[in-house]
């Protein structure tokens, strides 16, 4: 290997951070311990002779320089990946590209897909979670989970989820601290991320609520984020009901309020327009929208 590239270890564990510009999450996805990411992060930025990320008490996120080298490598390590795994399998290995939003593709769709692989052991699904719009007329992607709304030029679009915005905090909060006239707690934070920064707004505009008064925010990099912060009781946040939905019904997360306002955009499975589909694409087509189907009340 030419002296001028790092460690190939240190390049996967970057690439996983920088997807998700989490310790946490890329130890999760690749089988090993925040510390281990910590330590090949910290590897490669002394290689390099620059800082990659920018730590804070509530995560990481990437800097200029690191955002811009992960936009340059990321895409040849995929490109190796797949090389790699069509010499070792070149008949048995099917596999599906897709693109998603990181809040979607860690709080909805992580969790369910273990069942597409029960039916079909042989599929790779390659989840790429970034809230960059891909073109999917110029990407080696076979679909992508787009929030927004239609026309998506050069792109076939199907209902995916519906999504709503409400209040939620943990049950814990509601216990301990008091609210006030519009049901949201008294004197606790709300938390944001950068992508859905104008949630609240939205919410109370359509409800015709008022924003308390002395009302501090936190803004994180990620949802997925928000929703650690929301779950262990330090303040409230805007939920998606289409990302939340789990949590609310598992009782870990409650609305504050019965107004729920429809979301100004929605989520749409996407293809390539007039690009015919393979046997597993369809398949996990037909498979992820009847996930999204609204589950029938009890009883």
């Amino acid at each position: 290997m030419p002296r001028e590239l790092p460690n190939l270890d240190w390049l996967r564990v970057f690439a996983a951070t920088a997807a998700t510009e989490s310790f946490a999450l890329a130890a999760g996805e690749l089988n090993v311990t925040p510390g281990a990411v910590s330590q090949r992060i910290k590897a490669l930025e002394a290689y390099l002779g620059v800082e990659l990320f920018q730590r804070y008490p509530q995560g990481v996120r990437l800097t200029d320089v690191g955002r811009r080298y992960a936009q340059r490598v990321l895409p040849p390590l995929e490109q190796l990946t797949l090389a790699t795994r069509e010499i070792l399998s070149p008949k048995s290995a099917k596999s599906i590209r897709l693109t998603a939003l990181p809040a979607l593709a860690q709080l909805w769709l992580g969790h369910r897909i273990e069942e597409f692989h029960k039916a079909h052991a042989n599929t790779t699904i390659e989840i790429w979670a970034d809230p960059a719009i891909v073109d999917l007329r110029t990407s080696n992607f076979d679909m992508a989970i787009r929030y927004g709304r239609p026309p998506f030029p050069g792109c076939d679009h199907r209902e995916l989820l519906f999504d709503e915005l409400v209040p939620i905090a943990a049950p814990s909060l509601l216990r301990s601290s008091p609210l006030d006239e519009q049901g949201l707690p008294v004197g606790m934070p709300l938390f944001l991320d950068t992508y859905w920064a104008n949630d609240f707004d939205d919410w109370l505009r359509h409800t015709g609520h008022i924003r308390p008064a002395n009302l501090v925010t936190h803004t994180f990099s990620l949802y997925s984020m928000v929703i650690e912060a929301t779950l262990n009781g330090r303040g409230f946040m805007v939920g998606h009901t289409s990302v939340v939905s789990d949590l609310i019904a598992e009782g870990r997360l409650q609305p504050l309020s019965e107004r729920r306002v429809t979301a100004g955009n929605q989520f749409y499975l996407l293809t390539k327009a007039g690009s015919p589909l393979s046997d597993i694409a369809a398949a996990f087509i037909d498979w992820i929208l009847d996930q999204a189907k609204p589950t029938p009340p009890a009883g």
